[in-house]
């Protein structure tokens, strides 16, 4: 019963990103903290390197004023996900603390980040189509936007800041 409710959560996150769904493609952003918490856990480093969010942050402010958006409208909205990012790594490894993983192996360190800049791109693509298009995010209320983020360890305060920066992205 456990494995098919598991599994029942993991498909809807995919398929919504699988169809370019915004709020889909941040919830499979935010899936592969769990990677990036255990493999620099197991390499003594700490969640928080402010060098990395330095060049994550300068990195997909371009990516975004190249697709037409304001990069400053942006920032918020990227430093809102490395915020939420780092909680939930920070909540994975004090549970680790208390009980840890043994069956579990992260994949390499470098290998997520690829995966996560990726996906950086392709919410910021989304994100510049809806705005081009619409005029608005989709979904462009809080309850339904916060619905699809469905991470263990990801808070409700952090889902709600997520929502009110991206709903402050403008175009160029």
């Amino acid at each position: 019963m456990f494995a098919i409710v598991m599994a029942s959560t993991f498909v809807l996150p995919a398929q919504a990103s699988e169809n370019g769904d915004l709020a889909g493609l941040i919830n499979e952003r935010l899936s592969y903290m769990k990677d990036v918490a255990s493999a620099k856990a197991e390499a003594h480093q700490p969640v928080e390197v402010i060098a990395q969010e330095a060049k994550v942050l300068q990195n997909t402010q371009k990516v975004a004023a190249n697709l037409g958006l304001d990069s400053e409208s942006v920032k918020p909205f990227i430093v809102a996900q490395m915020s939420a990012a780092k909680a939930i790594q920070y909540r994975y490894r004090a549970d680790w603390l208390a009980t840890p993983e043994t069956d579990w192996k992260p994949r390499p360190l470098e290998s997520i980040r690829t995966d996560i800049a990726g996906l950086s791109t392709r919410i910021l693509q989304r994100l510049a189509v809806e705005l081009k298009a619409n005029g608005k995010i989709s979904p462009d209320n809080q309850a339904a936007f916060i619905t699809v983020l469905q991470q263990k360890n990801l808070a409700e305060a952090d889902k709600i800041q997520l929502y009110k920066t991206l709903k402050q992205v403008r175009l160029k």
